[in-house]
């Protein structure tokens, strides 16, 4: 894909790219329309979405340096943009963790996002990672969900955004909803 790129770009004089983080919207797009195509498909179809990008199926459980190795090959072929990142618990008491991390992604990757549970519940005061529903996230503490007291942060797409304030579609919501913790 890189190759052809490329390509029509000498061809045509504009600038084609590989974009390997496309919109949120395609993850559930094209899990659908493939679903129509060829059935429902365990670990394929029937998840409802598809992993962003060349990023480390979400349900598993690799270390964030099994994460980024498996990852650090890709980006030389997405000359459009592309991001690493790595889900964590609350890590506020072991900060030198996440300095490890990042000292191993250094010189391995050109862009690291780091995934920390920020979610924060104005009724209770609950801060950390708020519960994954059907229809957006819930404080664990109170049962919150009202979008103008539960501030939710999670990493969409390459950027951070608050699925409280603006609701995902159903495919990139089940996507967040199935990430892991890559360290314990």
């Amino acid at each position: 894909m890189k190759a052809n790129a490329d390509n029509w770009g000498n061809e045509y004089g504009y600038h084609f790219s590989v974009y390997s983080t496309p919109s949120e919207s395609l993850t559930d797009r094209f899990c659908r329309m493939d679903a129509e195509k060829f059935g429902v498909i365990e670990d394929i179809t029937d998840k409802e979405y598809y992993t962003n990008s060349f990023h480390y199926d979400v349900r598993k459980n690799p270390t964030p340096f099994e994460k980024l190795d498996f990852e650090k090959d890709y980006p030389q072929y997405c000359s459009g943009g592309f991001i690493h990142y790595c889900e964590y618990p609350v890590l506020q008491q072991n900060p030198k963790a996440l300095e490890a991390v990042w000292d191993y992604a250094y010189d391995r990757v050109g862009y690291l996002g780091t995934n920390t549970p920020i979610d924060h519940c104005y009724e209770c005061d609950y801060e950390g990672d708020f519960l994954p529903t059907a229809r957006g996230f819930k404080c664990p503490n109170c049962g919150n969900t009202d979008p103008k007291t539960a501030d939710v942060v999670k990493r969409t797409c390459g950027y951070l955004g608050n699925p409280q304030a603006r609701p995902m579609v159903n495919g990139r919501h089940k996507e967040i909803s199935s990430r892991v913790k890559h360290m314990k």
